[in-house]
């Protein structure tokens, strides 16, 4: 699990989970961490349009990053991939909710470039 400090306050601003020996992260039963990102599809897109009822007038319930990965910031989630063997696996990152709009892409985001650029990242089918 590696902990991502806001640079203003110093204070924890996202969690991404292992995918291969993190800790489970669970939603309203649904595990979140160490899938296949295809089997989290349906969960997505319905996840997808229960935040739009919570998210800021103009926002979007889902994003989808350069990398095909997709962001629910009304949730504060990240639905990262990261490689494990042959496969690709679902890696969680939660950020607090000033981090949440912009923290799917690499380019836009606060989410320090060691996310990006440490773990495997592989295109998902999010619908």
């Amino acid at each position: 699990m590696d902990t991502y400090y806001s640079w203003k306050d110093r204070t924890p601003a996202a969690v991404a989970v292992d995918a291969c020996r993190g800790r489970q992260v669970l939603y309203e039963a649904t595990q979140l961490v160490g899938c296949l990102p295809s089997e989290l599809t349906p969960w997505i897109e319905s996840a997808a349009a229960e935040t739009l009822e919570d998210m800021p007038r103009g926002s979007n319930g889902l994003r989808i990053g350069l990398n095909r990965e997709a962001d629910l910031p009304g949730l504060g989630l990240v639905m990262r991939c990261q490689q494990n063997g042959d496969y690709s696996r679902t890696r969680r990152v939660l950020v607090a909710r000033e981090w949440a709009e912009g923290s799917v892409d690499s380019c836009e985001g606060p989410i320090p470039q060691r996310e990006w650029s440490c773990f495997w990242s592989s295109p998902t089918d999010v619908g």
